[in-house]
């Protein structure tokens, strides 16, 4: 009976521990209702966009490229052009190829193409009076009706390839780094699908790893025809999305631009085949690069050093966006600190023109697979918090982790909201539909080595079927804080990493988490930052994620046509809003300017834009 009773006792003992364990985790996991204040929130609305420029205004062709697609959607074709600054027109018939320099022929559908006899006789002309075709997805065509015209026997579809091997030749003239040479298609077991071409009269100028050719170029009469064996999808389009094959080596602050490839390899063909030409510059005015400083405050000890990531940006005389994780419940990760007392560090920033951003609420390690919720949700009612480091409770939503995070930023005084960037830069399905419809225009949610690209880009509005581009602009982060060793010792590698996008006109992204924390040196990321900025040309333009995207998404639809005769250059531009500082690459042109509305810098032609239609005439010497 004893022994029954003390093991009673015991029994009881255990539980009254669990139950104050239990007890205590509870206090953590819940939010408790000191920290549940009264804050205002504003309304969430959508953001209007800005009107897409006519290019049948314009009629100087002879400098354009022309693109003749079977897809019904050309978006992400175009974006590869727009990126590159390079002109371009849609043709809806191979009767509009007059005075076009290059053809870009994309057949891309899911089953064989059929080109009528007078469409082939228009290609073979094209090429044969002097013209340069690149061909994608062109194997597909039915009857191999275009072999001669490229100059192959066959070709082989497999999955087995895994890098792509460039080799030397003049079309590559912006190709010139080891790793713009050879690139992985895939890291693992699985490849995308491409297609090894078997030569007949073409030359190889790529090549797969197993020696058979990925991309020939053939010399027909007065022109070429350059014949890509791997599709645009599998080149680009799907690494843009995180759905390629794990072709990326490591996740950040590496070199890795597959994705980009196309874009130079266009900007190749072009400044081979006009020997005089404009290119629209990918950044503003007269710099040749674009550096965005983010800073993602998401710990509670981080929101009171903005004032002194602040303080030296000031001295610097650069601006940069920091993105605020609106954290008002105390849970199992930290306490919250998005709160009447800390407020003053995120309005003094903005009162000094920097750019507030979204960071989230709770800043979840399920950012992916969270619901997307149906945009009602609020503040106080909507509640997620962390149980543990993997595992999220209160019903957060991607609506309301995007649309509660901004309504408390504008209600707490934040004018405008418009860039965000999820925890852990993690993606969702529908972040570019929820973004849309809350009023957001940019998003930095990817690495740049995770999509292998190093320029801003659309979303496409449908993620599962990568159909139409949304509005959202993704900015891919470059280099960031997290890794190993700590930044106090990769200032070298960033300098290293930007000095090979800048000989592109990237646009590096940079994250430096405001800690300030001894543990991990983080207290020295101040002095990066300092050494990194201070190290950079005088023609790199800094700024906020808002000001670079909103200058990106106008240079998106602006549209130029050039012709050069009897000594002078003749530019036309169509824009639908003003724009300042816009600026070309000149190739091969000497010009003299004599015009308020514009300059030269060095290789620039730099230019200030009125909406509507703008005219210029400069004389060449």
């Amino acid at each position: 009976m004893f022994k029954r009773t003390v093991f009673i006792l015991f029994l009881i003992g255990i539980i009254l521990i669990i139950m104050t364990v239990f007890t205590k985790s509870f206090d953590l996991v819940f939010p408790s209702e000191e920290f549940i204040y009264e804050l205002k929130t504003s309304p969430v609305s959508a953001v209007t966009y800005l009107p897409e420029a006519d290019s049948r205004r314009l009629q100087l062709d002879k400098k354009s490229i022309a693109i003749y697609s079977v897809a019904e959607e050309t978006s992400m074709l175009e974006r590869i052009f727009k990126t590159a600054g390079l002109p371009y027109r849609i043709c809806h018939s191979l009767d509009e190829l007059k005075n076009a320099p290059i053809l870009f022929l994309d057949l891309s559908m899911n089953r064989p193409v059929t080109l009528n006899d007078k469409q082939l006789k228009q290609l073979y002309r094209f090429v044969a009076q002097g013209g340069i075709l690149i061909g994608n997805d062109v194997l597909a065509t039915r009857y191999g009706a275009l072999k001669e015209l490229f100059g192959y026997r066959n070709y082989q579809p497999t999955r087995a390839h895994k890098q792509l091997l460039l080799k030397n030749s003049s079309y590559f003239s912006y190709l010139d780094q080891p790793e713009e040479r050879k690139y992985q298609l895939s890291g693992i077991s699985q490849a995308p699908y491409t297609n090894s071409i078997e030569l007949g009269s073409a030359k190889a100028i790529a090549n797969y790893e197993d020696g058979s050719t990925a991309i020939s170029l053939n010399h027909y009469k007065k022109g070429e025809a350059l014949l890509l064996g791997i599709s645009l999808f599998d080149l680009r389009y799907r690494n843009l999305f995180s759905k390629d094959y794990n072709a990326n080596r490591q996740y950040a602050n590496g070199y890795e631009p597959l994705s980009d490839m196309i874009v130079f390899l266009l900007k190749g063909i072009y400044t081979k085949k006009l020997k005089q030409s404009l290119m629209l510059n990918t950044a503003k005015g007269a710099n040749h690069a674009t550096v965005i400083i983010t800073h993602d405050v998401d710990y509670e000890f981080s929101i009171q050093n903005i004032e002194t990531f602040v303080a030296l940006e000031e001295k610097q005389s650069i601006k940069s966006t920091y993105t605020i994780q609106t954290k008002y419940i105390k849970d199992y990760k930290d306490n919250p600190f998005f709160k009447p007392d800390t407020l003053h560090y995120i309005l003094d920033a903005q009162a000094k023109g920097f750019e507030i951003a979204s960071h989230t609420v709770v800043h979840t390690e399920n950012f992916f697979t969270l619901s997307k919720g149906d945009c009602n949700e609020q503040y106080p009612l909507y509640r997620p918090f962390s149980m543990s480091e993997n595992e999220d409770s209160g019903s957060a939503t991607l609506c309301g982790e995007i649309k509660v995070s901004k309504s408390l930023l504008l209600g707490s005084g934040i004018k405008e909201v418009v860039s965000f960037r999820s925890g852990h830069l993690y993606y969702n399905p529908s972040l570019p539909q929820v973004l849309e419809k809350t009023g957001y225009r940019f998003s930095s949610c990817f690495s740049a080595e995770d999509v292998l690209s190093y320029f801003p880009y659309r979303y496409v509005y449908d993620y599962k079927h990568l159909s139409h581009e949304s509005k959202i602009w993704e900015f891919p982060l470059t280099f960031e804080d997290e890794a190993f060793p700590p930044l106090c010792f990769r200032v070298d590698d960033a300098l290293s990493l930007f000095k090979k996008l800048y000989n592109r006109g990237g646009v590096f992204t940079l994250l430096v988490h405001p800690d300030l924390a001894y543990l991990r040196l983080k207290n020295l990321d101040i002095d990066f930052q300092e050494k990194f900025i201070e190290a950079l040309n005088d023609d790199v333009w800094i700024d906020t994620m808002k000001a670079v995207g909103t200058y990106w998404d106008q240079r998106d639809r602006l549209v130029f046509r050039y012709n050069i005769a009897h000594k002078k250059l003749h530019l036309k531009i169509y824009s639908p809003v003003v724009m300042q500082d816009v600026s070309f690459l000149l190739n091969g042109l000497s010009l003299r300017v004599d015009t308020e509305s514009a300059s030269i810098k060095d290789d620039l032609l730099i230019v200030n834009v009125k909406k509507g239609i703008n005219n210029w005439e400069f004389e060449l010497y």
